[in-house]
Protein backbone atom coordinates (compact mmCIF):
# COMPACT_ATOMS: atom_id res chain seq x y z
CA UNK A 1 0.00 0.00 0.00
CA UNK A 2 1.44 3.35 -1.00
CA UNK A 3 1.63 6.46 1.15
CA UNK A 4 -0.89 8.27 -1.07
CA UNK A 5 -3.33 5.40 -0.75
CA UNK A 6 -2.90 5.48 3.02
CA UNK A 7 -3.64 9.22 3.02
CA UNK A 8 -6.82 8.65 1.01
CA UNK A 9 -8.00 5.80 3.24
CA UNK A 10 -7.15 7.63 6.46
CA UNK A 11 -8.87 10.85 5.44
CA UNK A 12 -11.92 9.03 4.12
CA UNK A 13 -12.12 7.02 7.34
CA UNK A 14 -12.06 10.31 9.27
CA UNK A 15 -14.85 11.75 7.11
CA UNK A 16 -16.86 8.55 7.47
CA UNK A 17 -16.39 8.72 11.24
CA UNK A 18 -17.75 12.26 11.24
CA UNK A 19 -20.77 11.07 9.25
CA UNK A 20 -21.37 8.27 11.78
CA UNK A 21 -21.19 10.75 14.65
CA UNK A 22 -23.81 12.88 12.89
CA UNK A 23 -26.11 9.87 12.47
CA UNK A 24 -27.07 10.19 16.13
CA UNK A 25 -28.96 13.33 15.17
CA UNK A 26 -29.68 12.49 11.52
CA UNK A 27 -31.55 9.20 11.98
CA UNK A 28 -34.44 10.68 14.03
CA UNK A 29 -34.79 13.47 11.47
CA UNK A 30 -34.74 11.26 8.37
CA UNK A 31 -36.13 7.85 9.22
CA UNK A 32 -38.51 8.46 12.13
CA UNK A 33 -41.46 10.77 12.64
CA UNK A 34 -40.00 14.24 13.20
CA UNK A 35 -40.55 15.56 16.72
CA UNK A 36 -39.84 18.93 18.28
CA UNK A 37 -37.14 17.31 20.42
CA UNK A 38 -35.33 15.81 17.42
CA UNK A 39 -35.37 19.20 15.68
CA UNK A 40 -33.95 20.94 18.75
CA UNK A 41 -31.31 18.20 19.08
CA UNK A 42 -30.32 18.81 15.46
CA UNK A 43 -30.09 22.57 15.92
CA UNK A 44 -27.98 22.17 19.07
CA UNK A 45 -25.69 19.52 17.56
CA UNK A 46 -24.95 21.37 14.35
CA UNK A 47 -24.60 24.72 16.12
CA UNK A 48 -21.86 23.14 18.25
CA UNK A 49 -19.93 22.28 15.08
CA UNK A 50 -20.74 25.61 13.40
CA UNK A 51 -19.45 27.52 16.44
CA UNK A 52 -16.34 25.36 16.85
CA UNK A 53 -12.92 27.05 16.81
CA UNK A 54 -11.17 27.59 13.51
CA UNK A 55 -8.73 24.75 14.19
CA UNK A 56 -11.57 22.20 14.19
CA UNK A 57 -12.91 23.54 10.91
CA UNK A 58 -9.39 23.59 9.46
CA UNK A 59 -8.91 19.94 10.43
CA UNK A 60 -12.11 19.01 8.63
CA UNK A 61 -11.10 21.00 5.54
CA UNK A 62 -7.69 19.31 5.53
CA UNK A 63 -9.45 15.93 5.70
CA UNK A 64 -11.43 17.00 2.63
CA UNK A 65 -8.42 18.35 0.75
CA UNK A 66 -5.81 15.64 1.37
CA UNK A 67 -7.57 12.86 -0.55
CA UNK A 68 -8.04 15.20 -3.50
CA UNK A 69 -4.31 15.92 -3.65
CA UNK A 70 -3.33 12.29 -3.02
CA UNK A 71 -5.68 10.99 -5.73
CA UNK A 72 -4.33 13.49 -8.26
CA UNK A 73 -0.77 12.39 -7.41
CA UNK A 74 -1.77 8.72 -7.77
CA UNK A 75 -3.58 9.40 -11.04
CA UNK A 76 -0.43 11.04 -12.41
CA UNK A 77 1.09 7.54 -12.74
CA UNK A 78 -1.41 6.98 -15.60
CA UNK A 79 -1.57 3.21 -15.35
CA UNK A 80 -4.73 1.23 -16.05
CA UNK A 81 -5.19 0.75 -12.33
CA UNK A 82 -4.78 4.46 -11.65
CA UNK A 83 -7.18 5.45 -14.41
CA UNK A 84 -9.92 3.09 -13.21
CA UNK A 85 -9.59 3.00 -9.43
CA UNK A 86 -8.05 6.41 -8.74
CA UNK A 87 -10.07 8.15 -11.45
CA UNK A 88 -13.29 6.74 -10.02
CA UNK A 89 -12.21 7.65 -6.49
CA UNK A 90 -11.36 11.17 -7.62
CA UNK A 91 -14.79 11.59 -9.21
CA UNK A 92 -16.46 10.33 -6.03
CA UNK A 93 -14.37 12.63 -3.83
CA UNK A 94 -15.20 15.62 -6.01
CA UNK A 95 -18.85 14.68 -5.44
CA UNK A 96 -18.23 14.80 -1.67
CA UNK A 97 -16.72 18.27 -1.97
CA UNK A 98 -19.59 19.46 -4.16
CA UNK A 99 -22.10 18.12 -1.62
CA UNK A 100 -20.26 19.93 1.15
CA UNK A 101 -20.19 23.24 -0.71
CA UNK A 102 -23.71 23.13 -2.18
CA UNK A 103 -25.71 21.33 0.52
CA UNK A 104 -23.96 21.50 3.87
CA UNK A 105 -22.78 25.11 3.95
CA UNK A 106 -26.04 26.68 2.64
CA UNK A 107 -28.12 24.48 4.94
CA UNK A 108 -26.08 25.43 8.00
CA UNK A 109 -26.35 29.08 7.08
CA UNK A 110 -30.12 28.75 6.73
CA UNK A 111 -31.04 27.18 10.06
CA UNK A 112 -28.29 28.55 12.28
CA UNK A 113 -27.79 32.14 13.37
CA UNK A 114 -24.75 34.03 12.16
CA UNK A 115 -21.60 32.53 13.71
CA UNK A 116 -20.12 34.41 16.63
CA UNK A 117 -16.76 32.66 16.31
CA UNK A 118 -14.08 35.09 15.18
CA UNK A 119 -11.54 33.63 12.79
CA UNK A 120 -8.73 35.38 11.01
CA UNK A 121 -9.08 33.25 7.88
CA UNK A 122 -11.91 31.52 6.08
CA UNK A 123 -11.83 29.81 2.71
CA UNK A 124 -15.58 30.20 2.35
CA UNK A 125 -17.03 33.50 1.18
CA UNK A 126 -19.46 35.26 3.50
CA UNK A 127 -23.11 34.48 2.85
CA UNK A 128 -25.19 36.99 0.93
CA UNK A 129 -27.47 39.01 3.19
CA UNK A 130 -31.06 37.78 3.43
CA UNK A 131 -33.96 40.17 3.02
CA UNK A 132 -36.11 38.23 5.47
CA UNK A 133 -35.11 35.72 8.15
CA UNK A 134 -35.88 32.08 7.34
CA UNK A 135 -39.21 30.73 8.51
CA UNK A 136 -39.37 27.78 10.90
CA UNK A 137 -40.47 25.52 8.02
CA UNK A 138 -37.42 26.60 5.98
CA UNK A 139 -35.13 25.97 8.94
CA UNK A 140 -36.53 22.46 9.48
CA UNK A 141 -36.28 21.67 5.78
CA UNK A 142 -32.65 22.91 5.69
CA UNK A 143 -31.85 20.71 8.70
CA UNK A 144 -33.36 17.65 7.04
CA UNK A 145 -31.57 18.40 3.76
CA UNK A 146 -28.29 18.60 5.70
CA UNK A 147 -29.04 15.20 7.26
CA UNK A 148 -29.74 13.72 3.83
CA UNK A 149 -26.50 15.26 2.56
CA UNK A 150 -24.64 13.52 5.38
CA UNK A 151 -26.13 10.18 4.32
CA UNK A 152 -25.03 10.79 0.72
CA UNK A 153 -21.52 11.75 1.85
CA UNK A 154 -21.36 8.50 3.84
CA UNK A 155 -22.39 6.39 0.85
CA UNK A 156 -19.95 8.14 -1.51
CA UNK A 157 -17.10 7.90 1.02
CA UNK A 158 -17.70 4.16 1.40
CA UNK A 159 -17.47 3.98 -2.40
CA UNK A 160 -14.06 5.68 -2.30
CA UNK A 161 -12.83 3.27 0.36
CA UNK A 162 -14.09 0.27 -1.64
CA UNK A 163 -12.35 1.54 -4.81
CA UNK A 164 -9.06 1.99 -2.95
CA UNK A 165 -9.29 -1.44 -1.32
CA UNK A 166 -10.18 -2.93 -4.71
CA UNK A 167 -7.08 -1.37 -6.20
CA UNK A 168 -4.90 -2.90 -3.49
CA UNK A 169 -6.58 -6.30 -3.96
CA UNK A 170 -6.04 -6.15 -7.73
CA UNK A 171 -2.37 -5.20 -7.23
CA UNK A 172 -1.81 -8.14 -4.88
CA UNK A 173 -3.58 -10.57 -7.23
CA UNK A 174 -1.43 -9.34 -10.11
CA UNK A 175 1.75 -9.85 -8.06
CA UNK A 176 0.59 -13.34 -7.06
CA UNK A 177 -0.10 -14.31 -10.68
CA UNK A 178 3.27 -12.91 -11.75
CA UNK A 179 5.06 -14.99 -9.08
CA UNK A 180 3.23 -18.11 -10.32
CA UNK A 181 4.22 -17.37 -13.93
CA UNK A 182 7.84 -16.79 -12.88
CA UNK A 183 7.82 -20.03 -10.88
CA UNK A 184 6.44 -22.01 -13.85
CA UNK A 185 9.00 -20.49 -16.22
CA UNK A 186 11.84 -21.47 -13.84
CA UNK A 187 10.55 -25.07 -13.76
CA UNK A 188 10.43 -25.21 -17.55
CA UNK A 189 14.09 -24.20 -17.80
Amino acid sequence: MTFAQSVVLGSCAFILGMVFVCQVVDIPLLYMPVTKQSIENGYTFYEMWFESPGAVKALFHVALGLPLIALIVKLHGWTESAMFFDGSSLALHVAVIILYLTVHIPSLRTFLPESSTVTSFSILPPPPPRDTPPTEAERIEALRVLCAGNALVGVVTVGIIIMQLGQEYARRQEEKEQREIDLRSKKDI
